[in-house]
């Protein structure tokens, strides 16, 4: 057999294998084209040339489905990228070793677990649930349209917060990648992508629904749920932080709840006040349960109690109160400390609000009035309810029943 043959249909298909070699046979036509043959008879199409002293083969395609004349044409590019300085070999070497987005995301898994990122378990749902179809793609074949489109189509489907998260969570892992990973020629195809304008919500219980909702939570026949949901509302604290509430971090002769740094979103430890009606209901849980480890156990990983969403939508269904969430009790303190004149310096403090501007004036603020903000807006909340005089607090009790 020839080594060298004017590449024809008939002349290929013509080509026997060789048992236990493999049969390399080159085109008269188009410099640098070949076949390879296999000893079981598969026929592949490469592009040979030496490139700075080493010999490169450049796989083309199956002979099978590839034509000879595209074959030619793409020998003949290959050809003319070797000689600008270009090396498709190497390229080809580089790109099978490429990350995928997927292996992308489990760096960034880790990078975040190192740095002990809060945010982590939401960042994991959104790539689990809205960003498989990029997962096995190399970074370099996810374009600009790709995550525009993706971003419009959750806008639609999810809602436009939503996903604002998940282009943000998409930006970041990409710059993730150039800055952290070093990865060479990579682009970010998610920067400068418009976000979809974000609404303040700004829902909170009001003076007449505050009735509804203490006596459909004197109803509620779990007593976690009933004293996890009044003590959310009742210190205003983000819905992590109470439900990882630990008796360690309650100090009740000094009325306070101190949430340590590493559980605070700003990192430093927040003192949450604790009014007259929050210690009454810590005291009775101490009294019932004993002060041990977890304000709410439970039964699952955590250890603790998780987000109550059967029981929150169990408590509005008896209250009959529609679009409220969990996380705007904390709004609903804040704004009848406002209703009750209480600076906004003050309530910032007490909620653990951070920030460069506002940082400053908490420094200077001393624990007593924020105490007594917490008080104010405890006390205020309660009276709307019908549940506590101007002068005295009437604890809550199972059924709606208050004590004298």
């Amino acid at each position: 057999m020839s080594d060298k043959i004017q590449f024809t249909k008939a002349r290929l298909s013509a080509l026997e294998p060789v048992p236990g070699k493999r049969v390399t046979v080159h085109d008269l036509a188009q410099q640098g084209l070949c076949v390879r043959v296999t000893p079981a008879g598969a026929k592949t199409f490469y592009c040979v040339r030496k490139v700075e002293g080493k010999v490169e083969w450049v796989r083309i395609g199956d002979a099978a489905t590839v034509t000879i004349e595209t074959a030619r044409t793409t020998a003949a590019k290959i050809i003319n990228q070797i000689a600008s300085g270009t090396n498709p070999a190497e390229q080809k070497r580089i790109r099978k070793t490429e990350m995928t987005f997927s292996d992308l995301f489990a760096e960034w898994v880790k990078e975040c677990k190192a740095k002990g990122k809060k945010s982590l378990g939401k960042d994991q749902d959104n790539y689990r649930l809205h960003l498989q179809g990029l997962a096995r793609k190399k970074l370099s074949d996810i374009q600009r349209a790709d995550i525009r489109k993706l971003h419009t189509a959750l806008s639609g489907k999810s809602g436009k917060i939503l996903a604002n998260r998940v282009l943000a969570l998409v930006r970041a892992m990409f710059n993730f990648g150039i800055k952290t990973l070093d990865i060479p020629s990579l682009s970010n195809p998610a920067a400068g992508l418009k976000m979809n304008r974000e609404e303040s919500r700004d829902r909170r219980l009001h003076p007449d629904e505050m009735p509804r909702f203490f006596e459909a939570l004197a109803a509620e026949e779990n007593p976690d749920i009933r004293d996890y949901i009044m003590l959310s509302l009742l210190t205003g604290a983000r819905r992590s932080n109470v439900l990882a509430m630990t008796w360690a971090e309650v100090h009740l002769e000094r009325r306070q709840w101190v949430i340590p740094g590493s559980k605070a979103k700003a990192k430093d430890n927040i003192t949450v006040p604790l009014s007259s009606a929050a210690i009454e209901v810590l005291q009775a849980r101490a009294e019932a349960t004993g002060a041990q480890g977890w304000v709410f156990p439970g039964s699952g990983q955590t250890g603790h109690l998780v987000e109550p969403k059967k029981g929150w939508a169990r408590l509005l269904d008896r209250a009959g109160i529609e679009d409220l969430r969990l996380h705007d009790l904390r709004r609903t303190l804040a704004s009848f400390q406002i209703d009750a004149g209480v600076s906004l310096a003050v309530i910032g403090k007490g909620l653990g609000h951070h920030s460069t501007q506002t940082t400053q004036v908490y420094a200077r603020l001393a624990q007593d009035p924020v105490a007594d903000a917490w008080q104010k807006g405890t006390d205020a909340m309660l009276v709307a309810g019908g549940i506590k005089s101007t002068a005295e607090v009437v604890p809550l009790k199972k059924g709606g029943k208050r004590s004298a």
